[in-house]
């Protein structure tokens, strides 16, 4: 059974790894329909060869605003057509010819690269996996001669036995197409008939939702919903077979054949039932969805401040998928840094000492930010070698480092002028406090794009980003130039202010320069490209 768990694992590994990187494309496409998002569902389980983890990570979308809600419904219907594909693959008895793919699949992964390396992982995954089963069918094969297994065993044809052992069994493994393919080694075995089964199978997908369940107890309110709505799914699904279970008996003989081997059978009936109930309740997941919503309660309170809302375990165990998460941390980490920078000016404009105490508890939380985002890059790597992570994560660490330096820039340089200026009793001229007014809010403008940019890094929006710059960097420099001028007239508030005032218009510069640093950034590929003239 090890040996069949680790070729599952070996085999959902390769499959995220060729496909993981272009998930976000794929759910832009997928989910404009509930057809689409039957279709999504389908592929995600082939990406992670389990419906338990492929409805962890559903979660994890729904808790990072990257699908809706009512948009994963009809994905969750989908994963458990998902789950079917691997069960008919693995319904073939082809274990005698397990250890030539290994090879095959080994020589692939070991001396290619890209692509092919990752097809050769998905080969090796598939060998692994039969060859695990033809290991436990050997192994079960005395079982046939004792008197207590066989009594055991016909307890399961028992309907309510059989769901109850198979929603246990699925529980605990994390995994229905794994616990399908146990089903088929023992009915290749002559251990298990068909008839007993169909009960486990009803029981396996309820078992696959206890995952689910378990990683959205710390999710968001719509991922605790989404986890209650899949776990409706499957209840209801097998709550309405189990009264019929052997008319959908009948229904598998009749398409398969009576002389069909008890492992197709199994893998037809599995695929019968996931088809009937994304037929079933496709047109009513807005239903479900209700229901859910009415069995979860919103919380009145938020979560704490200083805490990860996207990046978790279940993402780290995904690195190809974890991209869509990093950037909504990273987004909230730059969202911090803009209200740092707006409420700036306010201790001089305004003269409000409470926007000091405010700077100060976003700086704390932009550090945190910094730190954790940090330390998840680090345990990716473990997981994922630096060397295969896209461009998109480079530049989700240099957004990071830029940011940082920008609270900094507010939270040390600005503030300790602040502090000096609520303490004194200068003021700016009237001229020089519109210039500082417009300067900033040219800086806002600009870091404002850069927050824009990184939803898809548009190289159209990055130019203009660069034009910005050098307009707002001529801009700096008359500002510049009419203070000077400013001093030479017998102007008592403009030379009272003068240090503080070139100070924050310095300041201001250094902002606008590491915000367009963003657009430089869309011109990075493996090695830095200045941006194009």
């Amino acid at each position: 059974m090890g040996i069949f768990l680790l070729g599952m694992e070996i085999l959902s590994s390769g499959t995220k790894k060729m496909a993981g990187s272009q998930l976000r494309v794929i759910l832009d496409k997928f989910l404009k329909s509930k057809t689409g998002g039957l279709g999504f569902g389908i592929l995600l389980t082939l990406l992670f060869q389990s419906s338990s983890a492929a409805s962890v990570v559903l979660v994890g979308f729904v808790d990072a605003s990257l699908i809706t809600f009512a948009q994963t419904l009809p994905v969750l219907l989908g994963t458990g057509i998902g789950t079917t594909i691997t069960t008919q693959l693995i319904s073939f008895n082809i274990g005698n010819y397990a250890l030539v793919f290994i090879g095959i699949g080994y020589f692939l992964k070991a001396f290619t690269k890209n692509r092919w390396s990752d097809a050769g992982q998905i080969i090796l995954g598939f060998a692994i996996l039969f060859y695990g089963m033809k290991l436990m069918s050997d192994g079960m094969a005395p079982l046939r001669d004792m008197p207590g297994f066989i009594d055991w065993m016909l307890h399961l044809e028992k309907p309510l036995a059989g769901l109850l052992v198979g929603m246990v069994f699925t529980a605990m493994i994390q995994s229905s197409a794994a616990f399908i393919g146990i089903l088929i080694t023992l009915c290749n075995s002559g251990l298990l008939t068909f008839e007993a089964s169909l009960p486990l199978i009803l029981g396996t997908n309820i078992g696959t939702t206890v995952t689910a369940l378990l990683a959205s107890i710390n999710a968001s309110y719509p991922g605790r919903r989404l986890a209650v709505a899949n776990a409706l799914f499957r209840f209801f699904g097998a709550i309405l077979f189990i009264g019929f279970v052997g008319y959908w008996g009948q229904v598998t003989y009749f398409l398969t054949g009576e002389s069909a081997a008890n492992a197709r059978l199994l893998a037809n009936a599995h695929t019968i039932f996931n088809l009937m109930m994304a037929f079933i309740f496709l047109p009513f997941t807005g239903l479900i969805g209700s229901l859910a919503t009415v069995l979860v309660r919103k919380p009145a309170a938020r979560q704490p401040a200083h805490t990860l809302q996207y990046l978790n375990r279940e993402v780290l165990s995904s690195p190809d998928l974890s991209l869509p998460f990093l950037q909504r941390e990273v987004q909230d980490m730059g969202e911090v840094v803009y209200s740092m920078v707006k409420a700036s000016m306010l201790p001089f404009f305004n003269r409000d000492p409470k926007a000091l105490d405010q700077i100060r508890k976003w700086e704390e939380k932009a550090d945190f930010y910094r730190e954790a985002i940090h330390a998840f890059m680090v345990k990716m790597n473990q997981t994922k070698p630096i060397e295969e992570w896209s461009e998109d994560y480079y530049r989700m660490m240099h957004v990071v480092n830029e940011l940082e330096q920008m609270a900094d820039i507010i939270s040390v340089n600005v503030s300790r002028q602040a502090e000096k200026w609520l303490q004194s009793n200068a003021t700016f001229s009237p001229e020089g406090k519109t210039e500082l007014e417009k300067y900033h809010q040219r800086c806002l403008k600009q870091l404002e794009r850069a927050l824009i940019l990184m939803h898809n890094w548009d190289p159209s929006r990055a130019l203009q980003m660069k034009k910005k710059y050098r307009k707002y960097a001529l801009m700096a420099f008359e500002m510049e130039r009419k203070h000077y001028k400013r001093l030479l007239t017998p102007n008592t508030t403009s030379l009272e202010s003068s240090k503080v005032h070139m100070e924050l218009l310095n300041l201001l510069r250094i902002i606008n320069s590491r915000a367009t640093n963003f657009g430089r950034l869309v011109f990075m590929a493996e090695e830095y490209h200045p941006m194009p003239e």
